[in-house]
């Protein structure tokens, strides 16, 4: 034993037999730090983009914490009551529109606009709402004169928008909505209406407070003609007094997992009338005398989805970042058992976390890839609509399979973190029980129905290839399907073999193949009529949207560090044997996970499971070694993580027991005692 470690663990010893232990949790984290085999700071620029930003969210993150109208003055959060909640979202928010003018350098803003987003998830909701959905609706579907007439006042916010899509009794099947918009051609009126009860506009985030307009998607009927569904700017408050609007029914939901600074909302309308004008007239139009007519690609109507649904890519980054960081600085602080090992040595320990470690990683290099792609394809609205539907039916089942996947992964990363915590876990100011919340309002829908609409997707394409063509896109690895599917065992015989990206890719493909080829025979076999058939084969197709959700995050990982691999910038080139070490754990992590259905197709032996079962631990034990400098380069300030046992000192516990003695009514006789617990204890 070296005299550092004999030093360590005298110091252990004398902590459990003194009265005044010392904390060794700051010890324990820098010791931690000395394992990096990578330099902290350049990841931290690597992961956020760029030096540049990166610095600039380190300012951005001190604006927040010094401005008392942005972070929260004293106490704590979790300790506020709705209503205080609500208050305390728009009062940032008006700030930030506040500090926003001032910010005239577009990196500046972009940094403020993520830490925000960072450290408040209802801010992040209300601004997305607007900014973003409310705000696109019109870039994408408004005419010039809509445009020209709410653009100015969106971007003031003196109009205060929602977007109003899911319904009561329909989510993601949209042709299956209820809300009408019938057109009167007398007066040149829509008239809005939610015919049942199951038409209500419902989780309309800020419909329920807020909002003074929406944009609601309704089924559009011109002279007794249901003519699909299109877009419709509706008024929904006075903006003078907030009052709602005559047919016009709205309120809160109610209580919620979390996010209760954003007031998600329902709406009903009662024969709303609208000018027709305020139908969303770019592509679809319906003409003064009556005339409907459609888009030259009516899947345009539903690209608003497409982002919103990649948005699931950053919103994880931000959560699982936050409590893996926490997770991990806990589990190396905490020291547990008969030896006072630090919890993360347990191997049933670090095998829970070090694939979400390395997921998160995977996950953010791969929403700056597919978002810079979605925001170029996005251009193309404006100017060439025919090559903008072009790129729709790919990025439709990109983003469909990605919201699902990265969905239940999240729920899989949130409850790993939420037991590594132990019972810590269940205080609301440890932040975890809050992201559990959080994440399930994010993840709102049927992941079900978005994986078979990405199934369907793959079949088709599947269908081009056999019959000889080629196909672009993510799924443009169907080209070699006859060669892959040539092979029916794994050439698996050295572990080595495992920690070659390009080979474990090969092996997940052809599962992926595998897969398609079963689905595809059974329908084409199926002597029941289609959507029986369908019926009958959903549980594999999900499977396969899921596979191929999962493959598309692993090759564009690989296409990245590739990049890294030629950069001209050194401080990126020298990270790549980690970021190798990250992408092969998530490689072996997701066929680790799929071990059943190679098993199977007879894709493996008993020999080549224990392979890749010996590599995963060893992967995992790892990346353990370096946990605490992968989740440091993160760079989420202690104000943003907002949990004790997460500091980065390591000097946990007097933080978390000072915040449990300032909680609310901490001390002290309750309320109650004289009407109920008197009673008892001075009986007779």
């Amino acid at each position: 034993m070296s005299k550092k470690n004999a030093l360590v663990r005298l110091t252990a010893i004398h902590n459990h037999i003194s009265n005044q232990p010392q904390p060794t949790g700051p010890v324990d984290l820098k010791r931690e730090r000395e394992n990096a085999t990578f330099n902290i700071k350049h990841m931290n620029w690597l992961f956020w983009g760029d030096k540049e930003f990166a610095e600039a969210l380190q300012v951005a993150f001190l604006i927040i914490q010094r401005d008392p109208d942005l972070c929260f003055p004293a106490g704590h959060h979790f300790d506020l009551t709705i209503p205080e909640q609500r208050e305390f979202t728009m009062r940032q928010i008006f700030r930030y529109r506040q500090l926003k003018g001032s910010l005239k350098n577009s990196l500046m803003l972009k940094a403020f606009e993520l830490a925000m987003s960072m450290y408040s998830e209802s801010f992040l909701m209300k601004i997305y709402v607007h900014d973003t959905l409310f705000l696109q609706s019109f870039q994408l579907f408004g005419t010039n004169e809509q445009n020209d007439s709410y653009l100015d006042d969106i971007l003031k916010w003196k109009v205060i928008g929602c977007f109003a899509m899911t319904e009561l009794g329909h989510g993601s099947f949209l042709r299956g909505l209820e809300t009408t918009a019938t057109y009167d051609r007398e007066t040149d009126e829509f008239i809005i209406h939610s015919p049942t009860l199951t038409a209500t506009k419902v989780w309309i985030g800020m419909a329920g407070q807020t909002a003074t307009h929406t944009i609601a998607l309704c089924q559009t009927i011109v002279n007794g003609k249901m003519y699909g569904v299109n877009w419709f700017i509706v008024q929904l408050r006075d903006q003078k007094n907030g009052r709602l609007l005559p047919g016009v029914t709205a309120g809160d939901i109610g209580a919620k997992y979390g996010r209760n600074g954003l007031d998600n909302g329902w709406i009903q309308f009662s024969h709303v009338r609208i000018p027709r004008t305020n139908m969303l007239m770019k592509w679809a139009k319906v003409t003064q005398e009556g005339k409907y007519i459609p888009s030259a690609n009516p899947e345009i109507s539903y690209s608003p989805l497409i982002g919103e649904r990649l948005t699931v890519l950053s919103e994880s980054v931000n959560i699982f970042g936050q409590f893996l960081t926490i997770a991990c600085r806990y589990g190396c602080v905490r020291r547990q058992g008969a030896n006072d090992e630090q919890i993360m040595d347990y191997q049933s320990h670090y095998v829970r976390l070090m694939p979400c470690v390395a997921s998160t990683y995977v996950i953010e290099i791969v929403n700056r890839m597919i978002m810079n792609k979605w925001l170029g394809i996005m251009k193309l609205a404006q100017t060439n609509q025919e090559e903008f539907a072009s790129h729709l039916p790919d990025m439709h089942a990109i983003s469909t399979g990605l919201k699902a996947t990265i969905s239940w992964w999240g729920c899989e990363v949130l409850e790993r973190v939420r037991r590594s915590l132990g019972g810590h876990a269940y205080s609301s100011y440890n932040a975890i029980g809050g992201a559990i919340g959080d994440w399930g309002v994010i993840t709102t829908g049927d992941n079900y129905v978005l994986l078979q609409q990405t199934a369907r997707y793959l079949l088709g394409c599947f269908r081009k290839v056999s019959r000889g063509s080629e196909i672009i896109g993510s799924a443009e690895f169907l080209n070699n399907f006859q060669q892959i599917l040539s092979s029916t065992k794994s050439t698996l015989s050295d572990e080595s073999q495992l920690l070659n990206l390009n080979y474990t890719l090969e092996m997940y493909t052809w599962l992926c193949f595998k897969t398609i080829e079963t689905v595809a025979t059974n329908i084409a076999s199926s002597t029941t009529d289609e959507e029986t058939t369908w019926n009958n084969n959903q549980v594999d197709a999900v499977k396969l949207g899921e596979l191929y959700s999962y493959r598309f995050t692993l090759s564009e990982y690989m296409k990245a560090i590739e990049e890294y691999s030629k950069s001209t910038t050194s401080e990126f080139k020298a990270l790549v044997p980690i970021l190798i070490k990250l992408g092969n754990l998530w490689a072996i992590h997701l066929i680790h996970d799929s071990l059943g259905l190679f098993l199977e197709r007879g894709y493996f032996n008993g020999e080549q499971v224990q392979m890749i079962k010996k590599c995963y631990l060893e992967l995992c034990k790892e990346i353990r070694k370096e946990c605490i400098p992968l989740v440091d380069s993160w760079g989420f300030p202690d104000f943003i993580l907002k949990a004790p046992l997460g500091k980065f000192d390591g000097d946990v516990y007097p933080a978390y027991f000072n915040i449990m003695r300032a909680a609310p009514d901490c001390i002290g006789v309750p309320s109650y005692w004289e009407k109920y617990i008197k009673p008892l204890t001075n009986s007779e």
